[in-house]
């Protein structure tokens, strides 16, 4: 199959493929014919620079481009204008991409709320500001987003460790729920119990992401099996119950967490102040 003007490669490798691999290989055809004045951005830079994604990403690799003042679509790519605009870049294998701070405000800009959010924990927790990320925002001259891109830049937080977290988080804001505390740790007379993804204290209740992974993963269970890991996921979750502190558990997964899904009925079923008329995951 075609994945740029005048490069191919095999349909059976690039389907089965994952799709940040799919989304790297339609990069690196695209640039390899395209002007050097092109800055890989948005979505690509988000695999340039190994941010976390979920779902599929764009069939078009995504370039910022500072020598035009309109946008251009073409068969395997997107230019996004910047004449103007100082656009801060890195070097990936050759490649220039946008910096951190540039692809999160980017996406921020343009991708929806989800995607936006676990874009800006991540680049947070790599180290960036929320102060640069606010000044960068501010050096946008169109104002379509901005407010919300904004709003989004305040709630992100950095402490959030998997895009998972990173939604559970977006949509405890969204339905008004207390700021919780993050990895919040449990300790009894100084020994460990267990760290926590969700902490409200005002309600006692603990809130965790449960993405799956750790069962299903090799990399991520070790030498335990996945009934291992359920027996020990089991007597986590026991030990953190019987805290005298904690009035309420609740567990939440991908399907909760997306649009639609039953995160809010989750928070109230655990005791958390959730409005009667909001029982699922409000849209992005």
């Amino acid at each position: 199959m075609r994945v740029g003007y005048g490069v191919t490669t095999s349909a059976a490798a690039f389907r089965d493929a994952s799709e940040v691999t799919r989304h790297r290989a339609r990069i690196d055809a695209v640039v390899s014919r395209s002007k050097s004045s092109l800055i890989v951005s948005h979505e690509s830079a988000v695999v340039m620079l190994g941010l976390p994604w979920f779902g599929p990403l764009p069939e078009r690799v995504l370039f910022t481009d500072p020598g035009r003042d309109r946008a251009q679509r073409l068969r395997f790519s997107d230019k996004v204008p910047a004449r103007g605009r100082h656009v801060s870049t890195v070097a990936i294998d050759g490649i220039e991409t946008t910096d951190l701070v540039e692809t999160a405000v980017d996406v921020a800009l343009r991708a929806d709320r989800g995607h936006a959010i676990v874009v800006l924990d991540a680049v947070l927790r790599r180290g960036a500001s929320r102060e640069l990320l606010l000044v960068e925002l501010s050096r946008r001259t169109h104002r379509r987003g901005v407010a919300r891109a904004r709003r989004l830049i305040e709630i992100a937080d950095g402490s959030n460790e998997s895009p998972g977290e990173s939604l559970t988080h977006l949509v405890a804001h969204d339905v008004g729920l207390p700021a919780p505390v993050l990895q919040h740790e449990f300790r009894v007379v100084g020994r460990f119990v267990a760290r926590v993804d969700f902490w409200f204290p005002e309600q006692g209740v603990v809130i965790e992401f449960d993405g799956l992974a750790k069962y299903r993963d090799r990399t991520l269970r070790g030498t335990r099996t996945p009934e291992d890991v359920v027996v020990d996921e089991k007597l986590r979750e026991d030990a953190v119950r019987s805290l005298p502190e904690v009035r309420g558990f609740g567990r939440v997964t991908w399907r909760d967490v997306l649009p639609g899904g039953a995160a809010p009925t989750v928070f109230a079923h655990a005791g958390l102040p959730v409005s009667r008329v909001v029982r699922t995951t409000p849209p992005w």
